[in-house]
Formats: C-alpha cells, structure tokens, sequence
C-alpha cells in the first residue's frame, strides 16, 4: 500500500492551486530538485574539480534509464528534448524512404521528416483511435518508417506498441514515448523499437531541458550520424584535432559538456518513482483517470478519450463549447488543465486526489453553466 497522502507533500505546488496539466508539464518533486541544487552546490563550492563525480553520477543515471526502458546503457543518449532526439533520428534514416505516421502526432515527431523532404502517409484516426490494424493496412513496400507517439497527445489514445512492433517487418520503428514515459511500462526489445526519443519535464516530472534518445544498437553500428562534437569522439579528453574517431555507443549524440543538472534530475525522478513503484504509480493514474471520466459523464459531458482499458492513459479529453475560455476562467480559480484535441485535456498525476477532480469538475459546471 502507498501513503498517496505522503507523497503529495513532496510537491508543494499542491498548497497554492490545483494542477492537472501534466500533459504540458509537470510540477517539480522535492526529492528531485533538492539533487538538481546538489549540482549547484558543488558547482559553486569545487567548480570543475567536481567534474570526475558528475561523469559517474551522470553514467549511474544512463544505467537507470536504460534498465527503466529494458536497454543496453550504451543504447541510451541524453538529449535537451523530444525534438532534439527525433532529428538526431530523423538525420540518420529519413533518406531511407517514405514514413507512415497518424494525423493526431504531435509536431515534434513529424517536422524533422518533413523537414528533409520525406514523404509522409498519413492514418486518419477511427473515433480518435489508431488501431494495429489500420497500422498494417497502410504498410506498403514504399514505407520504411513507422512513427507514432506511445500516447497521442490530444485525447490519450495510448498504442500498443508490441502489436505493431510485431507487424513493422523490416522497417524503422520510431516511437516519440513522451506522453506515456514515467508512468506506463516500455520494453524497446519486446516491442522492437529501432528508436526512441522523449523528454523529462512532462510525467517524469524533471525539467525543461532535460531529454533521452534510444538507439538500438544495431543502427549504431550501421548509421554514421551528420552531427558529432568534441565529446562524441572515443577519446573526448585528448582533444584531437586532427582525426575524429566517433564512439560506438549512443552517448556520441552528447555533442558537448553534459547539461548535468538535467541529467541528475532525471536520475532522482526515476529514484523517487521507483521507491513508490512504477505498476503503483500507473494504477494510480488510470485510476484517477477512471474516476474523472466517470464523474464527466455524470454530468453528461462528451468525452473524446479511448474508454477501452488497454488504449487508456494519463489524458482524459472531453467536448467543450468554449474550452479556451473556459479553461482560461478555470486558471483564474487556480485550477489547471488545457485546451487541446477540439475540447478539455486534463492529466493527473499520483499526487492527485479524488477531491482535486471533484474540485475541478464543480468548477467546471459552473463555468459551462456561465459561458
């Protein structure tokens, strides 16, 4: 059993409004910013001679990336964000021919394509879902990617990422995981991922900046990226000038001096996550979830969300006449959500209770009365 109750109190943004919107972003735990101000203090009492420390923590923090995501620690890249690792991505296989991906994507997993003049097929959604199914109707022998997001940002729909692994063939399999990484299980060999990219500051709660890529280690043998630094060089302290040997791992995508505090942070989130248990922390949600969807179709609001069990998530969307100004109006009674996918988005976290909901859906009424 968890003391949900004891761990709200690690986040002290509970005192002062009631937040769900970690779809956009989420609040930062104490146990994770007390070890990002750890950095700072070392930065300013030793500067650089802390250096040797911060490269084991910083290879102590890939291991526990690596095992969350069941990879090797040489497959696992720290990146600034989502974006930062699709084109890292993007310039490596883009060129290999057409990408098949759905019409709810986020941009960040689409742009780096389109960018580099790859030819995109699109899936129109069936009820805001994207079945397996539809995935294999479009595969044709001109499609040599598949992108999708684990959980679509819009309404939630969660894939199943091991049903389309298994039907991809011998094509890349790029997954954008930000919406579902922190809190829904990912196994990259199970589902044959090629690659993944997603960031830290939405459910894993660390940061802005703070970003991780996947790259299996079969294309790393085989792929020469286009972008390499001085610390993508397999003997980065001997400051060559005059040859560039890249390293075999995916840590060559660390182009220069590693942004640490972000790499510490996501250190201590996974920590703190792991203390209260990743399957305690997804019940909690789809749970809290559960009970938002069913308190909103009491009041008889439309909601846009997959209600099958296995494509659930964080993201409970719903219709709303309004919704920007609604949710503007709720923001001004310190109460957090946003406007995405034509309605509502609302997105708890564990910390979230049952009377948060409840707050959030009298409120609500209220609004939608007014408006």
């Amino acid at each position: 059993m968890v003391n949900w109750l004891a761990v709200r109190r690690h986040f002290p943004i509970t005192d002062r409004c009631t937040y769900l919107d970690h779809a956009s972003c989420g609040p930062m735990p104490k146990p994770v910013s007390c070890e990002v101000l750890r950095y700072y203090r070392e930065l300013e009492g030793d500067a650089d001679f802390s250096w040797p420390r911060w490269i084991k923590r910083r290879e102590e923090v890939r291991q526990k990336v690596a095992k969350f995501i069941h990879a090797s620690s040489d497959e696992i890249a720290f990146t600034a964000s989502t974006s930062q690792g699709m084109n890292f991505i993007a310039e490596l296989i883009a060129g290999e021919g057409a990408a098949l991906a759905n019409t709810l994507e986020f941009p960040a997993t689409t742009v780096p394509w389109i960018h580099r003049g790859t030819t995109v097929q699109w899936i129109e959604p069936r009820g805001g879902i994207v079945s397996p199914a539809q995935v294999a109707s479009h595969l044709k022998p001109k499609i040599k990617t598949i992108l999708t997001s684990y959980v679509q940002y819009q309404n939630g729909d969660r894939q199943d990422l091991e049903a389309i692994g298994a039907i991809k063939g011998n094509r890349f399999f790029v997954v954008n995981a930000t919406q579902g990484f922190g809190y829904l299980p990912i196994h990259v060999n199970r589902a044959r991922i090629d690659f993944l990219a997603t960031n830290g500051y939405k459910w894993m709660m660390s940061g802005y900046g703070s970003g991780i890529l996947y790259v299996n280690r079969r294309w790393l043998k085989r792929f020469r990226p286009s972008s390499a630094g001085w610390r993508s060089v397999e003997h980065p302290e001997r400051f060559e000038n005059r040859s560039a040997v890249l390293k075999r791992e995916a840590s060559r995508y660390e182009l220069g001096c590693p942004p640490f505090p972000h790499i510490f942070a996501i250190g201590a989130a996974l920590d703190f996550f792991r203390e209260i248990g990743f399957s305690n922390i997804e019940k909690r949600i789809l749970h809290l979830t559960h009970v938002l969807t069913e308190e909103l179709k009491r009041s008889h609001v439309r909601i846009l969300s997959p209600s099958e069990p296995a494509r659930r998530s964080g993201i409970v969307t719903f219709e709303a006449a309004n919704a920007r100004h609604v949710v503007k109006r709720l923001g001004a009674k310190r109460i957090y959500v946003s406007e995405r996918g034509g309605g509502i988005r609302v997105a708890p976290h564990m910390y979230n209770t049952e009377s948060d909901l409840l707050r959030f859906v009298k409120a609500l009424k209220e609004e939608m009365r007014h408006s």
